[in-house]
C-alpha cells in the first residue's frame, strides 16, 4: 500500500513506479468551451461528473521510463522517420539509454500503445481527457493551472523560446495547480485514454474503449506551441504514432490505493 502524507495536499508515493501522486477529490465541473477561439472540437461546455482519482504529479521522465524498459524488455524510443526530427530523443538501441542530460526530462517519441504498457507495468492507467481537464482546470473551471490569465514564465511553450523539453519542475510551483500538479501545459502534449469524438464527454459512449483503433486525444500543448493552444481546454487528435513532443502521465482510481 502507498503512503499518504499529511500535508493540506494529499500526495502519495506510489509503490509501483515510486512516483508521486496527487490525491484529487470527485466532483463536478465545467468540461469544454463555448468560445470559437477555443474551436468546434471543445464545444460545448458541459458538466461532467468525476470519482476521485490520483494523478502522476509530474510527466513520466526518461529515467522512469528506463527502469520499465529495463524491467520488461520493452523496445527504446528509437526511430527514422521523415515526418519526426528525432535527433536530441532517440535513444541508443544498443545500451538502451536515454540520450545524455535528458535523465529528468519527459520520455517522448512514445506511441500510445508505449504509454499504455508503461502504465500497466505500473499497476495505473492512462487519464480518461476528463480527469486531465478536471486535473488542469478544477471546479473552477479556470482556463490554466494556475488561473485565468496565460503567463509565459510558467509553463514551456513557444513563448519561453526553449526549443525543445525541458526537465519536469522547472516551472513548478509557480506554473503548478493548486494542488501541486505539474507541467499539465507545456512541456509536452499528454496521452489520454479517451478516443477523440464530439463532445459532450460521456465514459459510457465508447469512447473509453481500450481496444479501439481509433485516434486518441491529447492534452496540454507542448514547447512547440503558442498560448492559442496552450491551456487546460484544447485536444488534439493523436493521428501518428508518436512525435517529439508527445509524453504521458498515468493516474490510479483512489479506492485502489
Amino acid at each position: 500500500m502507498a503512503n499518504r502524507n499529511n500535508s493540506e495536499t494529499e500526495i502519495i508515493i506510489f509503490p509501483d513506479d515510486g512516483k508521486e501522486m496527487v490525491f484529487l477529490p470527485g466532483g463536478t465541473f465545467t468540461m469544454g468551451s463555448d468560445s470559437d477561439n477555443d474551436g468546434e472540437s471543445a464545444k460545448p461546455a458541459h458538466q461532467v461528473t468525476i470519482a476521485s482519482f490520483f494523478i502522476d504529479r509530474w510527466l513520466v521522465t526518461n529515467a522512469e521510463y528506463k527502469r520499465f524498459i529495463d524491467a520488461t524488455g520493452h523496445p527504446v524510443p528509437h526511430y527514422d522517420v521523415p515526418w519526426c526530427d528525432t535527433r536530441g530523443y532517440n535513444w541508443d538501441v544498443e545500451t538502451r539509454t536515454f540520450p545524455a542530460g535528458k535523465d529528468e526530462h519527459p520520455v517522448v517519441l512514445v506511441t500510445w500503445e508505449d504509454a499504455l504498457a508503461y502504465a500497466t507495468w505500473a499497476n495505473k492507467r492512462l487519464p480518461t481527457e476528463a480527469e486531465w481537464e478536471y486535473a488542469a482546470r478544477g471546479m473552477q473551471a479556470r482556463r490554466y493551472p494556475w488561473g485565468d490569465e496565460f503567463l509565459p514564465n510558467r509553463c514551456n511553450t513557444a513563448e519561453a523560446q526553449l526549443g525543445g523539453t525541458s526537465p519536469v519542475g522547472m516551472f513548478s510551483p509557480q506554473g503548478d495547480t493548486p494542488e501541486g500538479v505539474v507541467d499539465l501545459v507545456g512541456n509536452v502534449w499528454e496521452w489520454t485514454s479517451s478516443l477523440f469524438l464530439p463532445y459532450p464527454y460521456r465514459a459510457d459512449d465508447g469512447r473509453e474503449n481500450p481496444a479501439s483503433g481509433k485516434w486518441r486525444v491529447l492534452r496540454g500543448a507542448s514547447w512547440v506551441n503558442d498560448a492559442t493552444v496552450a491551456n487546460g481546454i484544447a485536444r488534439l487528435d493523436g493521428d501518428f504514432l508518436f512525435y517529439n513532443n508527445v509524453g504521458f502521465r498515468c493516474a490510479v482510481d483512489a479506492g485502489e490505493k
